[in-house]
């Protein structure tokens, strides 16, 4: 956004080889670092209750740079969509 206070971000399984799915982790880049930020799933899928990410901390811009953050895309859940938020 204008405000750099939120952003979108979509993560989608391009190879399925053994069925492993995606164990790796996202660095994400150009966040403040001394900004905290909490991560919500926006697609649910329709008939689900809750999101698969249960997330409900708020990690620091320095760790989601430094460390990132794992999507867990696999087979039953191909793509996500993240919604990223930052309270000042």
């Amino acid at each position: 956004s204008e405000n750099q206070d939120k952003a979108i971000w979509f993560t989608y399984l391009i190879s399925n080889r053994y069925c492993a799915g995606s164990n790796g982790v996202v660095r994400l880049k150009g966040l403040d670092p001394m900004r905290a930020y909490t991560i919500q799933e926006i697609n649910i899928y329709p008939g689900a209750d809750i999101s698969t990410i249960i997330f409900q901390n708020s990690l620091s811009g320095d760790y989601l740079m430094t460390f990132g953050f794992d999507p867990m895309v696999d087979t039953r859940r191909p793509s996500v969509v993240l919604e990223l938020t930052t309270h000042i």
